[in-house]
């Protein structure tokens, strides 16, 4: 009889409860569920499609990034793996071995240069798939690319300044020796220097100085770049994997830097490798830079004393 009246009591004192409470404590329960088990899922498949993508297994991989992209509507990493591999495909992955689709395609060969030191119709060259949006990297300290056509006056020096548009003063400023002959020409942030902030936007001018004594008259070219991390593919970097599967890797992720960079290093090791030059002229001729393929990567830049 107790627990009669008890049970009687409690169902009697709920009825003056309003239930909203309760409906909405069960869907923010329902949400924050539907949220943890959608990590997993999108980590999931984002880790299939660059593991068939390493396998160069184009059509699969597209379809795991799609599933990801529909778990996470809009990420950035899916997004930037969809239109990579999707261009595979286009491509034809017999004939092209790596490509790379920017998010914002364009650019103005020449935007920045305002002086005299190049012959007519020779430009500057940045090695950066376009100047719309920043470039990405997973680096702390990147490097920077840069094609150096015939002069029509002698240089007097390179000139290379990377700066947090949060502040006035420069991160990185350095000039070098010109390297006295044409082609490309590569700027590392060294390792003492202070690592690029996840997530912060840089911006990056790299000058040819003609005239020392008026500046107006340089040859200068810049861009953005912008360091991020990808859990996912790290994690599918310390798979065991050759370095052109990394660079692949990389460039489907969207990483431009990591992947250029990775090829350059690899062109030095093996200058006579006839893979390794389809593969960097595959990279630069996806993003239009078909005049600099075959152009020589020069020892510069050494920092002036």
């Amino acid at each position: 009889m107790k627990h009669r009246f008890l049970a009687r009591y409690l169902l009697a004192a709920l009825a003056f409860f309003p239930l909203e409470p309760i409906i909405t404590t069960q869907v923010l329960a329902t949400s924050v569920f539907q949220v943890a088990q959608a990590k997993p899922a999108y980590t999931q498949y984002m880790q299939l499609g660059y593991n068939e993508t390493r396998r160069r297994n184009y059509r699969k991989a597209l379809g795991y990034f799609q599933q990801a992209e529909r778990v996470r509507p809009g990420d950035r990493y899916a997004a930037a793996a969809i239109r990579n591999v999707t261009s595979y495909i286009q491509r034809g992955s017999s004939r092209n071995r790596i490509a790379f689709v920017p998010g914002r395609p364009g650019r103005v060969r020449s935007a920045g240069t305002r002086g005299n030191c190049f012959q007519t119709g020779q430009f500057l060259i940045p090695l950066t798939p376009t100047d719309k949006e920043a470039q990405r990297t997973t680096a702390e300290h990147p490097t920077f690319f840069f094609y150096i056509p015939q002069t029509s006056v002698p240089v007097q020096a390179l000139e290379f300044v990377l700066q947090d548009d949060n502040s006035t003063d420069p991160v990185y400023k350095e000039t070098f020796k010109p390297a006295g002959q044409t082609g490309i020409v590569s700027v590392s942030l060294p390792a003492n220097q202070q690592a690029l902030q996840i997530g912060k936007e840089y911006t990056w001018t790299f000058s040819m100085i003609c005239d020392s004594r008026n500046r107006d008259k340089d040859s200068y070219v810049e861009g953005k770049i912008v360091r991020s991390q990808d859990e996912n593919l790290s994690l599918q970097l310390k798979q065991p994997s050759t370095d052109l599967d990394r660079a692949v890797l990389f460039a489907t992720a969207g990483f431009w830097e990591d992947s250029l960079r990775t090829l350059a290093n690899l062109r030095r090791q093996r200058p006579n490798d006839p893979e390794v030059q389809k593969y960097w002229e595959d990279l630069l001729n996806s993003v239009d830079i078909k005049e600099v393929v075959n152009k020589p990567l020069l020892p510069c830049c050494t920092a002036q004393k």
